[in-house]
């Protein structure tokens, strides 16, 4: 079975993961008497954390053997602990290879720069177009516009059209609370979409009082997808600016005043990701010398003719077409450290989505979960009791898992040959843009694990080498605190304090 090293306090995390053994062993056992059960205990019994639902396992990571538990069989909400289940079960069903494929098909080759017909975009899913992968959207476009031009396409006479009908056109999983669906966090995407699902408005001061203010947004496609009503104020001390969504129009309207020449800019969730990103494609490609004399289609019914006989659904199998230019995404084990690291909700549910197209018969929340379910039962060994599923990102309230089923699904990839891969994707003490990188200081290089933060949720999973140098396997699952986020992560940072000692 592959093990990460045990390594001591004071080896950094690059030797971690390289899998080295010289660090010097100076751990010393701690002078506590108290048996690891009753100081954890009394951590948790301290008010006001004894009002709070607990729910604890800890595991000899090579015996299995159990160190301390505390309602390890009852379900919990677990946050974002969700995206362990997610990104192990793609892992394990997709392999540490996969990558997204997006391809353009065509009628015919392109001679003299000029396509006949249609330019057809068969949309994956794929994550990766954008940050962190790519420094914006515009980065992203351009890559397929590259790709294109190398396969020598300068004009369409036909129509830029998307084949979408792979994966349903809901926008959001039904669980989710409305407040979410205006925050980044519960950005969605689809087929083609770009920048985690989030768009980018910038607002410019005119040059005196009463001025109009310029609004642009990014992605930018054809459409308006944002509605301006800023106005300048010359005395003004800073932006004073009112972000609204317009379900009616699909669209973000912006109000309010912003002082003469500044600039302010808010991110939002675009609400039309796949349209957005399509005209933005177009826009890109018009750019950067490809002309597409018949617009922009979108295809989201499937078995519906598209080319000749070919049928929407199943485009990359037809006969008839061939293959202009295909981009690859990064390898999925990139995209599962960007997921975990700083637990990424947009990407999560493009993965659960993908795995529902790849695995299952759609790319849908439904199929996707299902194949979720189906791996960590068949292959885990978890207990269908104790597992609720309602969304990847663990955004829904409704999500339910218990401590011993974390447990199991850390246990497997552990005896993964891609362990190593997924460790150095999770978030550790003091690693930049993780989660954890202002908690458990003094931990590093001993401490990778998944957060979980909603309101009166908490959690924290993952592993540790002890100060004996034992790596154990733990899942810290918290509801109905009533507390403060930040309290509740200072109790379970001390219970895993706590669990790194070693008493004689």
């Amino acid at each position: 079975m592959p093990q990460w090293p045990r390594l001591v306090v004071g080896c950094s995390i690059a030797l971690v993961l390289a899998g080295a053994t010289g660090c010097a062993t100076g751990m010393r056992a701690s002078s506590r008497s108290i048996p690891l059960p009753q100081r954890l205990d009394a951590l948790l019994a301290e008010p006001p954390f004894d009002g709070v639902q607990w729910g604890v396992l800890v595991a000899d990571a090579g015996s299995g053997r159990t160190l301390y538990e505390r309602n390890p069989a009852v379900r919990f909400v677990p946050a974002s602990n969700q995206k362990l289940l997610v990104t192990a079960a793609a892992m394990g069903l997709l392999g540490s290879e996969y990558r997204w494929k997006t391809p353009f098909l065509a009628r015919t080759l392109p001679e003299n720069g000029v396509l006949e017909g249609d330019l057809i975009l068969v949309g994956s899913g794929d994550p990766s177009l954008g940050e962190p992968f790519f420094e914006s959207a515009d980065d992203a476009l351009g890559a397929f516009v590259s790709v294109l031009r190398e396969a020598g396409v300068q004009r369409i006479a036909g129509a830029l059209v998307l084949d979408a009908s792979a994966w349903d056109s809901t926008s959001a999983p039904g669980s989710w609370m409305v407040e979410d669906l205006v925050a980044t966090a519960g950005a969605t995407g689809g087929p083609f979409a770009l920048s985690r699902g989030e768009l980018e408005i910038r607002v410019i001061g005119g040059l005196a009082d009463g001025d109009p203010a310029r609004v642009g947004w990014s992605p930018m496609g054809a459409s308006t997808f944002v509605e301006a009503g800023v106005l300048t104020e010359s005395q003004g001390l800073g932006p004073s600016l009112v972000v609204d969504y317009l379900p009616e129009r699909r669209r973000w309207r912006v109000t309010g005043t912003i002082p003469v020449g500044q600039e302010s800019t808010r991110i939002v969730p675009a609400r039309d990701p796949v349209r957005l990103a399509v005209e933005a494609l177009e826009r890109a490609m018009e750019k950067g010398g490809i002309v597409i004399e018949g617009g922009v289609r979108i295809h989201w019914d499937r078995d519906v003719p598209i080319s000749g006989s070919c049928l929407s659904g199943a485009l990359r199998a037809c006969p008839e077409l061939v293959l202009i230019a295909e981009r690859w995404s990064p390898p999925l084990p990139e995209v599962t450290a960007a997921i975990l690291g700083p637990s990424q909700n947009w990407m999560t549910e493009q993965l659960v989505r993908t795995l529902g197209a790849e695995v299952g018969s759609a790319g849908s929340w439904p199929e996707g979960l299902r194949a979720v379910r189906g791996h960590l039962t068949s292959a885990v060994g978890v207990d269908s009791f104790d597992l609720r599923m309602e969304d990847g990102s663990g955004l829904s309230t409704k999500n339910l898992i218990s401590p011993r089923a974390v447990v199991a699904i850390l246990s497997y990839v552990r005896s993964q040959p891609w362990f190593r891969t997924y460790l150095a994707g999770m978030a550790y003490p003091g690693g930049l843009d993780t989660t954890l990188e202002g908690r458990l200081s003094g931990l590093e290089g001993r401490v990778f694990a998944k957060t979980g933060t909603l309101s009166n949720v908490n959690s924290l999973s993952g592993y540790l080498l002890r100060d004996d140098g034992r790596e154990v396997v733990f899942s810290i699952l918290s509801n109905g605190s009533n507390l403060p986020s930040a309290a509740m992560g200072n109790r379970i940072d001390a219970v895993v304090r706590e669990l790194a000692r070693v008493e004689d």
